[in-house]
């Protein structure tokens, strides 16, 4: 068995686009216009507004409640707040795959999406968390604003600002990677001990000035995390971690990534729709005015462990 390290694979766009079809039950242009007119670009953010409607109002919670339902207001409230922050990874995760299908496999985005595994997904992920968006996609701003905004030539009035809207999602992108492949609570919450929210009041302690910190804006998470012993690869030391989040900066996120989502979907869904020789008319959402900063403001980092 060789001992050295596998070199980390690279990813060739002309090689993922080398996939071929058999004979298909239905034309793969009806495969295609289901895949733009389908898919629920704005889910994530609905469902988001729909648990802040119960968020927002603690006397809505009873119409949640079933038959012998034990738990208190304020327990259903802070799991639907960890709803919406675990939501942030579940659209991250669909715009990812988004952006990668447009760009390895533009022909049919949706197969290439359906196809590609865990394994490879990690991977290109870990090189973009390395490298960004550029060691993944060739002159990343340049094909985000013709992908964005592909019928804004360079004639047009609104050019400009296609242009800084390029540059923001690309930075964008480029953060949300980093929030997403930092984040141990995710992992825990898909598949291991979930304890949130925390069970019991926790005190934190501010250590620059050793007091007990009150104020606190947000939530917290509790969940198990570990760490792999160095004298022993096989031994590992579980412990429980606190993050801070707050469910204000997730919804910006959600809502941001949903329009960006948007744009790749819709200027297609509505040609798909549209008649032949008709004239379609579709919104696409500009981001010439919005910084990287507004979105993730506050928020997003480990308390204590």
């Amino acid at each position: 068995m060789n001992s050295k390290k596998k070199r980390q694979k690279l990813f060739d766009s002309n090689k993922e686009r080398e996939i071929k079809f058999a004979e298909n039950s239905l034309p793969l242009s009806d495969y295609q216009r289901d895949y733009f007119v389908g898919y629920p670009y704005g889910y994530w953010l609905h469902k988001a507004l729909a648990l802040m409607y119960f968020i927002e109002d603690r006397s809505r919670v009873s119409l949640l409640r079933f038959p012998k339902d034990t738990d208190s207001d304020e327990f259903i409230i802070e799991n639907l707040k960890m709803e919406i922050h675990m939501m942030v990874f579940h659209s991250a995760e669909s715009l990812f795959l988004t952006v990668l299908a447009h760009y390895f496999h533009p022909a049919m985005p949706w197969f290439w999406m359906s196809i590609c595994t865990q394994n490879k997904f990690n991977n290109i992920m870990n090189v973009w968390q390395e490298k960004g968006m550029g060691g993944i996609i060739k002159e990343p701003e340049k094909w985000l604003r013709d992908v964005l905004y592909p019928t804004i030539n360079e004639s047009h009035q609104g050019y400009r600002k296609t242009k800084n809207s390029a540059m923001f999602t690309k930075k964008y992108l480029d953060r949300l990677v980093i929030e997403y492949m930092k984040h141990k609570e995710y992992n825990a919450y898909k598949n291991g001990l979930r304890i949130f929210p925390p069970a019991t009041l926790i005190d934190i302690a501010d250590d620059t000035l050793g007091e007990t910190t009150t104020d606190i804006h947000g939530g917290l998470l509790e969940y198990v995390v570990y760490e792999q012993q160095q004298e022993q690869k096989d031994a590992y030391r579980m412990k429980r971690a606190l993050r801070k989040f707050d469910i204000e900066v997730d919804i910006n996120i959600i809502s941001t990534t949903s329009k960006i989502l948007q744009n790749f979907m819709e200027r297609k869904r509505v040609e798909s729709k549209t008649a032949q020789g008709q004239k379609g008319t579709f919104n696409l959402a500009l981001f010439d005015k919005v910084k990287v900063n507004d979105i993730f403001s506050s928020g997003y980092f480990e308390m204590r462990a």
